[in-house]
């Protein structure tokens, strides 16, 4: 072996030592990361259905809104607002109040609930129609969007749905 080393010459000596000195340097470094614990991921809380449900309510409440919110059988975020505020006064413009129940469905997420398919917002009809009610649905990917200022306003309202529909109240005794 000795012989071999004898008939390279100076530079080829030279590079098979920087070439040794690479690999040992690469071979310990991969054992350094095979060696290591893989990184401990956080723990992402669970929250339950219920616990976002109330969650989701005093969203509405710190907005100025009374309504609650409940999960649909699809596994999408209902708010139905009573179009009064927090302290039962009527809100001029309760068809307004859905875009801060949007944002109040925006924040869901960072407190461990969600994301859902879709958020549904069931407001009293616009134009006080008895018994109507206006309902807006938006994609979450759409409203997640907005909420980091993807989206505008506009963009947002042309990408939700909105349908009035008649709700019937039962009869009182």
């Amino acid at each position: 072996m000795l012989r071999v080393f004898k008939l390279l010459s100076r530079r080829q000596l030279i590079t098979l030592a920087v070439l040794f000195v690479a690999d040992a340097a690469l071979l310990a470094a991969g054992y350094m990361i095979v060696r290591q614990p893989a990184p401990s991921v956080a723990a992402t809380r669970v929250v339950s259905q219920a616990s976002c449900q109330v969650m989701g309510a005093e969203r509405l409440t710190e907005r100025n809104l009374a309504g609650v919110a409940r999960l649909d059988a699809d596994g999408s975020l209902r708010f139905e607002l009573s179009g009064q505020d927090a302290s039962g006064h009527t809100l001029p413009r309760a068809a307004e109040a859905a875009w801060d129940a949007l944002a109040a469905a925006v924040t869901l997420p960072q407190m461990g609930c969600g994301p859902y398919p879709f958020v549904r917002v069931d407001v009293p009809d616009p134009n006080g129609q008895p018994g109507a009610r206006l309902l807006v649905e938006v994609n979450w990917i759409d409203l997640r969007a907005w909420g980091q200022r993807e989206l505008d306003d506009g963009e947002l309202a042309a990408r939700s749905k909105a349908a009035i529909y008649f709700h019937s109240e039962p009869a009182p005794p």
